[in-house]
């Protein structure tokens, strides 16, 4: 499944494959714990994974799939006052067979991620689409 080609392998994980999962799994932890709510869905806007390293970018949603609503959260006054997004990104490293999350952003309003790269020495490709 790995290709040969210069990328080294950086992929979008297929939709209902257990990498798909797995990485969605490991970036929804600590989105449940940061916001105290275990019912928070992702919409996945970009997914991309490869030489140990994924990106996660995915707007989030309340359990009826409508945009989620910070309130009763920490960032419930932030969202007030327009300051956080829906938006959820988070940069993972495999180690020891499971994902870890190494950044992330809970409601970015801006790209937070460029920088990523650079400070964890990962392909920048990996943020591309």
């Amino acid at each position: 499944m790995n290709s040969s080609h210069a990328d080294d392998g950086i992929h979008t994980p297929e939709k209902g494959s257990p990498e798909r999962e797995q990485l969605l799994d490991a970036a929804r932890a600590p989105v449940q714990k940061k916001l105290g709510r275990d019912d928070v869905r992702f919409e996945v806007e970009q997914l991309r994974a490869g030489d140990g390293w994924a990106f996660v970018y995915v707007r989030m949603l309340n359990a009826d799939g409508s945009v989620i609503d910070y309130a009763g959260t920490p960032l419930a006054d932030a969202a007030k006052q327009g300051y956080v997004s829906p938006d959820y990104v988070a940069l993972l490293q495999k180690a020891d067979g499971q994902w870890q999350l190494r950044a992330d952003a809970i409601g970015p309003t801006d790209m937070v991620w460029l920088a990523w790269p650079d400070k964890y020495g990962v392909a920048h490709e990996l943020f591309e689409e």
